[in-house]
């Protein structure tokens, strides 16, 4: 019997934060495949994001609520750190990463998924989002001093940033950077070859 329900859509670089933290945890869950918007979506979260878990009668949105209770109710490794000065470092992570997801995926990353009503890709706002773009690859490649983004060991930062990271290796302005940014590369080249990230990846 699975211990939760993951209501996401495989591409969300959220609902697999989700999902990694669940098997870094060795915890099993059934996933939902429901999109943004859809009835059951918004029956839960009124703006009709996802993920959503739900765990007997509770259900949760917005993805740090959702790991840090992920983390807290189910035994298995902490990937919140119970040092505060760590924790901070955590969550710092993980606030910056709504800002990247803005600029990696909503404004560069889907100008590429979903072009122009012409079919053609939407260059202009790939051109406007390069140089945040460039300016935020870099300051993650400077903060690593490791493999991890927060101390010696995998933290929920990490798995909050990773997918989003792994979606800048399949476009060509944003995989162009990362070959001149070594630290940020070997981060997530490790973090790949981890199962959490090998089981909850797009198939090909």
């Amino acid at each position: 019997m699975a211990d939760f329900t993951i209501l996401s859509v495989p591409q969300s670089n959220f609902g697999r934060s989700v999902a990694m933290l669940a098997l870094e945890k060795g915890l099993s869950f059934d996933f939902k495949l429901e999109p943004p918007h859809s009835d059951a979506v918004k029956e839960v979260n009124p703006f009709g994001k996802v993920p959503i878990i739900k765990h007997g009668d509770i259900s949760i949105y917005e993805t740090s609520a959702i790991a840090r209770y992920v983390d807290a109710a189910f035994s298995g490794p902490k990937f919140f750190p119970s040092d505060p000065v760590a924790t901070a470092a955590v969550e710092q992570w993980v606030s910056l990463h709504n800002m990247f997801d803005q600029t990696m995926i909503r404004q560069y990353a889907l100008a590429y998924v979903f072009p122009h009503e012409d079919e053609n890709i939407n260059r202009e706002k790939i051109a406007n989002a390069l140089e945040p773009l460039e300016k935020q690859l870099t300051m993650i490649d400077d903060a690593l001093d490791g493999d991890f983004l927060v101390g010696d060991s995998l933290t929920y930062a990490d798995m909050a940033i990773y997918p989003t990271l792994h979606y800048m290796t399949q476009f060509p302005e944003s995989s162009a950077m990362l070959e001149k940014l070594p630290n940020l590369s070997k981060y997530i080249t490790g973090i790949a070859a981890r199962d959490s990230s090998i089981k909850t990846a797009l198939a090909k």
